[in-house]
């Protein structure tokens, strides 16, 4: 025992940010990690990487770690381990990550030996989608080497970004000096840190393949010098690795960067496929089991592992035990010391679900083709943790698709349920884990804190246009002009106002950058978007305010870069052609827009064209993005309006196989991989997207007689479908296979009832929009799901079990 974790030393700060450290992981050069448990969330465990008291004096360097954890945090992928905060002021500067319960590769590697080719090719495939999300988020990795994968029961986590940087960052490193591990690094690591790129990390793939397939460094040992220039000379023997490996391996330890994979081809290429559970061997799996063990066993002594002094005489058991004084799991139901009864059992419960899924106690539990070294059959183990988002809409996430992942971590710290009431009516919200951000029907903006409800910050209309006006084909709707829906996306708020583009701080809201941009176009729905560091906005041609020319231009997230642009119109656009020609989603590095010739697909990062709509789907005005496939919606109004629904590739647009018959005449709200759910003012009704049949309808609530109320668009949150009207919030939890259970209805504490309509029109002039009875709208966060009225009442209620 104490293998995995070990005893913090005397003088050990036990507490680091809101986290309490446990054990020591491990020390580098800089400083020690340590493994911590957040004290405001049961069950969630963390890696705290501290920095030396010595080091942590020097600016330079605090500037260095200061941008280290901006960098962690735009990280965002299910195959690196999540950044959850950090602080470089701090006394003693931290950074903290997710724990990941698992042995590092390096360390697999020497225990058991090379890996089976099938392993060997999943955990490419793992590290390879880690580096695309890495790279599509502006980051380069730099010392991508065994010690930096950690293995989980479910597969690779890529960890450690302590070298890594954003692509458009200035270089903190002279010229001439090398990052990164000596026997990983790639040729242009060698010439010099400037030269690194993207294919850089590709390189130090390839050689962590050969590494995980023969258990020798692919550039041999020796002096330091000649293994750098076997390096530089991209001289690597891949005598021993396997055949079927050998062709790519040496496609990625290409001299020419040009000629190495892209990550993403590479994840193709090595197969990769999330619906497999992953091929460990059992004893790569007996050796992940062992750290949820420690864990379980740690939790159970009720305290942090301590170092014990050696004694002379009799010995005394510690005031609070040690993993040492816990030897086995048998008897975790009755430790000494231990903590408050209910937090600890959740904390246990937590813990031993680690043990669990890690294959502690011998039986295998997520591989039940494995032979059980117990008679009886245990319990399936919970699935991996959803993916964190990083922010929710009407349209549910970038992808417009409905479908919004839960992940309990982003349960906002000491969340309780609330209410609150903003200073004007609602119009457009969206929320994440720093921010719920609504703008208002006068064009303001207001900013609610998650956790409370309590007001964060508030923005003021910038605009040259009146407020309450806006124009639209002859009818004046009374709503602000220059103000687009926000979009919440991590730590930032993006949002149109005033014509200018701005990037704000969740939190303060401050401005971090602003560009000239254009507001709502023809209706007022327009939203900025923003995926892999990247935003998206309409913008004005060349500052010809004679011209109706609109583009899509893109901007760095970070800095306000621009990246490209591309033109979404041409001059001269006829009142029949008026549309809202802005990016309308984005999804695994591709935005979607409209332009006066129908949807386009562009690269994200280059501008480059991919596709335009197929002629038959012409009409249609958005798209929603699942997996391979957009869908779109277009009205043939000269015949009743009727519906027609597209399947076109999610790359080039073009046309695919036709949908059942059912489902081509509907306008899906949310399109999942199990479900279609759809919307009208008489029912939500889910779908089977194999046959189109309808699984189950439920009428929308009827308001009672003189009164008026909506219900909101439906998202499908996690494994539910979730909506509200003016009284209550209501979900429909799918099977696996999508089939629905029964409707649940909560209802939501100061949710304002039906109401009788005032009078919004104005005869002979327009509408007053604030005066319209207008859906909520149900934003889903982390199991929470936050309520906003279009009278400006806010609620905050769990999203049922």
């Amino acid at each position: 025992m104490g293998e995995v974790l070990g005893p913090l030393r005397e003088g050990t700060p036990r507490q680091t940010g809101p986290y309490e450290v446990l054990a020591r992981l491990g020390a580098g050069g800089m400083g020690e990690v340590f493994l911590a448990r957040d004290t405001s969330q049961d069950g969630i465990f963390v890696a705290v990487k501290t920095v030396r008291r010595d080091v942590a004096g020097d600016p330079a360097f605090r500037d260095r770690f200061r941008r280290e954890i901006r960098v962690a945090g735009l990280v965002s992928s299910p195959h690196a381990a999540a950044p959850v905060g950090g602080d470089a002021d701090a006394e003693v500067p931290w950074l903290a990550t997710a724990y990941v319960p698992g042995p590092s590769l390096s360390q697999a590697v020497r225990r058991g030996g090379a890996l089976p080719v099938a392993t060997v090719r999943a955990v490419g495939a793992g590290v390879a989608l880690a580096l695309a999300d890495l790279h599509a988020a502006g980051v380069l990795h730099r010392d991508l080497k065994p010690g930096n994968v950690m293995l989980s029961v479910d597969g690779p986590r890529l960890i450690d970004f302590g070298i890594a940087r954003s692509n458009t960052a200035t270089t903190m490193t002279a010229t001439g000096v090398m990052v990164g591990t000596p026997a990983f690094m790639s040729p242009e690591h060698v010439a010099g840190a400037r030269r690194v790129t993207a294919a850089s990390d590709v390189f130090c793939l390839g050689s962590l393949l050969c590494y995980a397939a023969t258990g020798e460094d692919p550039f041999g040992d020796g002096p330091l010098a000649a293994v750098l220039y076997r390096v530089s000379q991209a001289e690597a023997d891949l005598e021993r690795v396997p055949e079927e490996l050998r062709e790519l391996v040496s496609a990625c330890l290409s001299l020419d960067p040009a000629d190495r994979p892209t990550p993403e081809r590479l994840a193709e290429l090595l197969g990769a496929d999330a619906g497999r559970r992953f091929p460990w061997p059992e004893g790569v799996r007996d050796h992940i089991g062992e750290y949820g063990t420690e864990l379980a066993q740690l939790v159970a002594s009720g305290g942090p592992l301590l170092e014990v002094a050696p004694v002379t005489g009799p010995v005394v058991t510690p005031a609070v035990p040690g993993l040492h004084s816990v030897p086995t799991l048998g008897p975790v139901s009755a430790p000494a010391a231990p903590a408050p009864r209910r937090r600890r059992g959740r904390i246990l419960a937590a813990a031993l679900a680690l043990v669990v899924a890690a294959g502690g106690l011998g039986t295998y539990l997520l591989w039940p083709e494995s032979e059980a070294k117990e008679p009886k059959a245990p319990p399936q183990a919970a699935p991996p943790a959803a993916p964190r988002i990083a922010g929710v809409d009407d349209r549910g996430l970038a992808d417009a698709s409905g479908v919004v992942p839960q992940n309990a971590s982003q349960r906002p710290a000491g969340w309780k349920p609330w209410q609150a009431k903003l200073s004007a009516p609602a119009h457009g919200c969206s929320a994440g884990e720093k921010a719920l951000v609504c703008r208002m029907t006068d064009g303001r903006y207001e900013a609610l804190d998650p956790a409370s409800g309590k007001r964060l910050w508030g923005a003021k209309v910038d605009s040259e246009t009146p407020p309450e006006s806006y124009m639209s084909e002859r009818v004046v709707y009374f709503v602000a002009r220059d103000s687009t829906r926000p979009t919440v996306h991590h730590g930032n708020v993006v949002l149109v106002t005033g014509r200018k583009l701005q990037v704000r701080d969740a939190r303060t809201g401050a401005v971090r950058w602003e560009k000239p941009a254009l507001g709502p176009q023809y209706m007022w729905d327009t939203r900025p978007l923003v995926g892999d560091g990247v935003v998206f906005a309409a913008t004005e041609v060349a500052d010809d305010f004679s011209s109706d020319q609109v583009a899509l231009t893109a901007y760095s997230l970070a800095d306000g870069k621009e990246l490209w642009t591309k033109g979404l119109t041409n001059s001269v656009i006829s009142n029949a052609e008026r549309r809202a020609y802005e990016p309308v989603a984005y999804a695994k590095g591709i935005v979607y827009a409209l332009s006066q010739g129908g949807l386009v697909a562009y690269d994200g990062k280059t501008g480059t064209l991919l596709g335009e709509a197929d002629p038959a789907a012409r009409e249609c005005l958005d798209i929603k993005v699942l997996g391979g496939s957009g869908y779109c919606t277009s009205y043939d109004r000269t015949r009743n309006a009727k519906v027609q629904l597209h399947a076109l590739d999610a790359r080039t647009l073009a046309a695919r196989a036709s949908a059942p018959s059912p489902l081509t005449s509907v306008a899906p709200a949310a399109v999942g991989p199990t479900a279609v759910v759809t919307a009208s003012g008489k029912e939500v009704a889910v779908l089977d997207p194999r046959t189109g049949r309808t699984l189950v309808s439920h009428p929308v609530k009827a308001a009672p007689a003189g009164l008026d109320q909506a219900v909101s668009s439906p998202l499908l949150a996690g494994d539910q479908v979730v909506y509200a009207d003016f009284s209550s919030l209501y979900t429909v939890r799918l099977g696996a296979d999508g089939k629905p259970a029964g409707l649940k209805v909560t209802p939501v504490p100061g949710a304002p009832g039906a109401r009788a309509a005032e009078e919004y029109r104005v005869p002979g002039f327009g509408e007053v929009v604030s005066k319209q009875v207008r859906a909520p709208e149900v934003l889903p966060v982390g199991g929470i799901a936050y309520i906003v009225y279009d009278k400006g009442a806010v609620a905050s209620v769990e999203l049922p079990e």
